[in-house]
């Protein structure tokens, strides 16, 4: 008699379900419309409609949510405009003069720059495909509630 891979280990249930499904089949679509009616205080009748329109996400799909790349080109446009308002800030305070400090300071902010943007190549090219991996064979025990890798 062969074993069931496909139990929890900490309460040997068999209901277990994929993290990739739980995620996906945890979005469900909102539509609604309200109306009111109400009286006010000078005797006015007011009548109100309201419309709805949205996604839901059950909490088991928020638990179950993949790992996500970093993204590149928003940090380095984040930074970049970061560093010219610093530039532009610090040649204000130092009276629109390029002082030897501030192009080391602007040429350092970029090198910085330059340096983090190559680490977040490097953990989307090392570090995700083994996590995306890990939640591909991540499963949860909707007994218990425990997440584990099959």
């Amino acid at each position: 008699m062969s074993e069931n891979a496909y139990v929890c280990p900490y309460c040997q249930s068999e209901n277990i379900q994929s993290y990739n499904i739980a995620y996906a089949g945890g979005f469900s679509n909102v539509n609604g419309v309200t109306t009111g009616v109400g009286i006010g205080a000078g005797g006015r009748v007011g009548v109100g409609i309201g419309n709805t329109v949205g996604t839901q996400q059950t909490a088991l799909s928020m638990m179950a949510k993949p790992p996500m790349k970093k993204s590149i080109a928003t940090y380095v446009l984040k930074w970049w405009i970061a560093i010219q308002f610093g530039l532009v800030l610090l040649l204000w305070i130092s009276g629109l003069s390029k002082h030897e400090s501030s192009l080391i300071i602007y040429f350092g902010a970029y090198a910085l720059l330059i340096y983090k943007t190559y680490q977040r190549y490097v953990w989307n090219r090392d570090t995700y495909p083994g996590l995306r991996r890990d939640w591909e064979h991540t499963y949860v025990c909707l007994r218990c509630g425990n997440s584990f890798l099959l």
